[in-house]
């Protein structure tokens, strides 16, 4: 699994991702399975991505294809839109990676963000897209006109921070609600788009290292900006000795 976030604003549109690869393996030892769930493999795996035209791509879900990182399948992807003619627009884009990935003979259960602006309306549009492999749907997932963020993967630790919670006097039994505040995403800022995506991936790597869990989302944050004039590299991690 991993966590990716991608938060859209009337300045731009900022996507995030962590950089863990995990996988479940078994091994046996005197005639015994022994089951190992969740096992790290890597923190520098690549979970996000970018189109020549500045459209971002990130994934979560199954990691590999067949056995073999998926990320590299990502990328022949991407050469094969980048080689297009007229690069094309987000939405395009997002069919185009469901149609690539449908003709696999075993379709991955991977999902997908496909975010950046249509330039062929005036003003651009901004666009956010939701990929389902398994399900083979594609969705837009930013409202006409609206400010806010969408997320993916281990998401059970964001959306407890951010929805109203209460305590229970039995199970099913509210005793009593605490307050609650939503995020005003309305108001946000691209800054405040990056700030946020940096703080709901924190928040998830650091809560799971704390939980009596498989250890799935962790390792350094990429983070994308796209405008519709650009898109660029926030942070991003880089081939290193």
């Amino acid at each position: 699994m991993s966590f990716v976030i991608s938060v859209y604003t009337r300045e731009g549109i900022v996507m995030a991702a962590d950089s863990r690869i995990t996988f479940n393996m078994e091994r046996t030892n005197g005639g015994t399975t022994i089951q190992h769930v969740a096992v790290g493999i890597s923190d520098a795996n690549r979970k996000l991505f970018r189109t020549a035209a500045g459209i971002g791509i990130s994934v979560y879900g199954a990691a590999a294809v067949g056995g073999i990182p998926i990320a590299g399948y990502i990328d022949s992807f991407l050469e094969q839109i980048d080689s297009e003619k007229k690069p094309p627009a987000p939405h395009a884009v997002a069919h185009k990676l469901n149609e690539y990935f449908q003709e696999f003979e075993s379709v991955p259960e991977t999902q997908f963000h496909v975010a950046g602006y249509h330039t062929g309306t005036a003003p651009p549009d901004p666009q956010v897209w939701h990929v389902d492999l398994k399900h083979n749907s594609v969705q837009q997932k930013n409202p006409e006109d609206k400010q806010g963020a969408t997320w993916g993967g281990e998401a059970d630790i964001i959306t407890r921070l951010l929805a109203p919670v209460a305590t229970l006097a039995s199970p099913g039994v509210i005793q009593s609600e605490l307050p609650y505040q939503r995020i005003p995403f309305e108001f946000f800022t691209l800054q405040d788009a990056i700030d946020f995506s940096i703080f709901a991936v924190r928040s998830t790597i650091e809560a799971i290292r704390f939980m009596p869990r498989p250890k799935t989302v962790g390792g350094p944050i990429d983070i994308l900006a796209i405008t519709p004039k650009d898109s660029r590299w926030i942070q991003h991690k880089e081939l290193h000795a």
